[in-house]
């Protein structure tokens, strides 16, 4: 009779599915355009992985995992990361969101997904660790730790202070991401504070910020906000007053009209086509 070796498995079953990791792995590295059937043999291969009997291999996974990522092969992440979670479950997540630190979204979004998922199925969890990225001296996995937050208390009742106070980060892509989050239903946390964040963000000294903020105002229509935004129809960076003139679409005051008007002469195409169709929006 074979085996279990104390993991709950058979060795046979145990051998089977190392030989899953290492073709997995074979084919990750095989080829390097990943076609159609190479995708296809890689995701039945994923799928045997992902099953509680695979978790004896949560540290060959992790290893994997970090190698891809360090690799910026997105593609091989998200399989290996497809099979930790199903695998570990729970316990996949402090080597996800390690993962996600250099995750641009310029992908199929996988492994983000495969982070929903445990959030949703292991809550008390998820905001342990999405705290601990969030308290974190590293400005990515700070970064990967207020966009967990903003996931898990997703109408800001809870978190709302740290998004906020994240608004103040000594690092411009921290203060941009809190500007966008602040920008969504995250920001009914707190409307006014957060609509007061955005404001001074307009004119914050890093351009990323200023464009994040921008565009994270566009369904604010107070007086105030308006003001603000016409204020950066001169802003030196060219993406500000792109995101400027169709922020500014569709608003009635007359200065928003002036200052769409000025941005149709604007030394820049891309404002200019901007401005011009921004103008042709319905004001409401």
């Amino acid at each position: 009779m074979t085996g279990t070796g104390g993991t709950g498995i058979t060795a046979t079953e145990r051998a089977a599915l190392e030989r899953a990791l290492s073709e997995l792995e074979a084919r990750l590295a095989a080829d390097a355009e990943r076609g159609p059937d190479t995708r296809l043999r890689c995701e039945q291969l994923v799928e045997q992985l992902r099953t509680p009997a695979a978790a004896f291999l949560r540290p060959e996974l992790e290893r994997r995992l970090a190698r891809h990522v360090d690799a910026g092969d997105s593609f091989a992440r998200d399989r290996i990361a497809h099979a930790l979670a199903g695998a570990c479950g729970q316990d996949a997540l402090p080597a996800l969101l390690r993962a996600m630190v250099t995750d641009r979204n310029d992908d199929e979004a996988t492994l983000q997904l495969d982070v929903l998922n445990l959030f949703r199925a292991w809550p008390q969890t998820s905001l342990r660790l999405s705290l601990e990225c969030a308290a974190s001296d590293d400005p990515g996995t700070r970064m990967v730790g207020l966009w967990s937050l903003a996931v898990i208390d997703f109408g800001g009742d809870t978190y709302f202070g740290l998004i906020a106070d994240a608004a103040r980060d000594p690092n411009p892509a921290i203060r941009a991401h809190a500007m966008t989050t602040l920008g969504t239903i995250f920001g009914t946390g707190d409307p006014s504070t957060a609509r007061a964040i955005l404001i001074t963000g307009t004119s914050d000294a890093a351009p990323e910020v200023r464009r994040a903020a921008v565009s994270a105002l566009w369904g604010a229509h107070e007086a105030t906000v308006t003001d603000a935004l016409v204020a950066r129809a001169g802003d030196s960076d060219p993406a500000v007053r792109y995101w400027l003139a169709w922020t500014l679409s569709g608003r009635p005051a007359p200065e928003a009209r002036a200052a769409l008007e000025r941005l149709t002469a604007d030394e820049n195409e891309n404002v200019r086509d901007a401005a011009h169709q921004a103008l042709a929006q319905p004001t409401g």
